[in-house]
């Protein structure tokens, strides 16, 4: 799964495939500014983190 968040200065995209693991990676202009790995110690915290991103 795929979730992007956009605002006027950049572009939030969060990758998950259902691990504990979810890829954060940030563009701006099109350009990768910098990516990130997020852990996590379960697949449901995991999950939930991604569910909720974007939805503050």
């Amino acid at each position: 799964m795929t979730r992007q968040i956009s605002v006027d200065e950049f572009c939030d995209c969060y990758e998950y495939h259902g691990s504990t693991t979810i890829a954060h990676k940030r563009t701006q202009g099109g350009e990768t500014v910098w990516k990130d790995w997020l852990l996590f110690d379960t697949v449901e915290e995991a999950s939930e983190y991604f569910n909720a991103s974007g939805t503050n």
